[in-house]
């Protein structure tokens, strides 16, 4: 995913990696010791409501009670039988159908574990915490070619509270974002190649980066690279092939797209009236505060990008697309915060991406908000 140049210890993104794999391990050691009492499977939210893995019956596990669980157990449903050879994991999974879509995640961790079931969680977790160093490394790298903009400010990244909200639950959605993220710095380097190669991995991470590919395919277009255009539907073979095999398993579930999905702005107004009508007090107020400063982080980029605008046509065309989701987005999606923060995480990604075209004031203003986020999250919520 690096460059064939042999990484220097003392560059600046380098040092910003390893800082930041110290700051996450330690992070994720706290969770472990103190909110999780010592139990691996307290990353992953496991429900009382939805049955388990047939590979989980004999392990002790941190359940939280009367609740359904998240997609963090699904995930870990599906890393520990990633082919589905026991009979009973479909009966652990809520829609087979949908989750098996995003299959990368689960498998790489099966594979890195050697089907070793005690380590799969382990392994799962560690998978969330590279990705998250390996994204402020290529941030760095991106900076670097900015001589306006310092590479130290790729830890920046560690402001943005989706990523510390993904490494509690165990989902996919930071190594799909570390897949956008290369993709989109590959892009701007004209390797056509790697660009193709990390948004269709993206894509098999996570269905919801066809909207990255889809404006990396246009922004190709305009820009008239073809080559990348072609590498790009080599691309998107494996990811259409995967879909095709599932659509041949004949599994059940729903794809969730009407559960998700429906009326533009309905969502965002249910969402607007809940907040209003749940009166004043702590955990809606930071449910408010969560919503507005996704919001604002959708409406900055395009007021950064009025100047400089050729080059950074992807990331309006990204933001335009992944803006469009967000007003057909129903309450399902938007109704708590650790859902549409996770959606949108890369939104957050965008606006820093494109951090050398904010104003200075907004941007410290953005920056700030957005890492008070993490900040209450890590403190309070996590």
């Amino acid at each position: 995913m690096m460059s064939k140049k042999n990484i220097n210890v003392l560059s600046s993104e380098f040092l910003s990696f390893v800082f930041t794999l110290i700051v996450v391990i330690l992070v994720a050691t706290y969770l472990y010791f103190i909110k999780f009492d010592h139990n691996i499977t307290g990353f992953f939210r496991i429900g009382s409501v939805l049955p388990i893995s047939p590979y989980l019956h004999n392990t002790k596990l941190f359940i939280y009670q009367k609740e359904i669980g998240y997609d963090g157990q699904q995930f870990l449903n599906l890393a520990l039988d990633p082919f589905l050879n026991h009979p009973e994991t479909l009966n652990s999974l809520d829609h087979p159908v949908y989750r098996y879509r995003r299959i990368l995640y689960p498998l790489i961790s099966y594979l890195f574990s050697l089907g070793n079931k005690f380590l799969i969680p382990y392994i799962m977790i560690g998978i969330n915490i590279i990705s998250i160093s390996l994204i402020v490394y290529i941030m760095g790298l991106h900076y670097k070619k900015n001589e306006f903009i310092s590479p130290y400010n790729s830890l920046l990244t560690l402001c943005v509270p989706s990523i510390w909200i993904v490494l509690s639950l165990g989902t996919s959605d930071l190594l799909s974002s570390l897949f956008l993220v290369t993709s989109f710095y590959y892009y701007h380097r004209n390797n056509y190649k790697l660009t193709a190669l990390m948004i269709s991995l993206g894509c098999l991470t996570r269905e919801t980066l066809l909207i990255a590919w889809f404006s990396l395919f246009i922004s190709s277009l305009v820009e008239n690279k073809h080559k990348q255009i072609r590498y790009l539907l080599y691309g998107i073979i494996p990811p259409t092939l995967w879909t095709f095999y599932i659509t041949l398993l004949d599994l059940p579930g729903k794809t969730r797209i009407d559960d998700n999905f429906g009326i533009p702005f309905l969502g965002i107004f249910h969402k607007l009236v809940n907040i209003l009508t749940n009166g004043v007090n702590v955990s809606n107020l930071f449910e408010l505060y969560m919503f507005v400063v996704l919001l604002a982080s959708f409406i900055i980029i395009p007021l950064s990008t009025i100047k400089n605008n050729k080059n950074n046509l992807l990331i309006q065309i990204c933001n335009i697309f992944y803006g469009i989701v967000f007003m057909f987005s129903s309450f399902t999606v938007l109704g708590y915060y650790l859902d549409y923060s996770r959606v949108f995480m890369d939104i957050y990604f965008l606006m820093l991406f494109n951090l050398n075209s904010i104003e200075i004031y907004r941007r410290n203003f953005l920056i700030s908000s957005i890492g008070l986020g993490s900040s209450l999250f890590l403190i309070f919520y996590s």
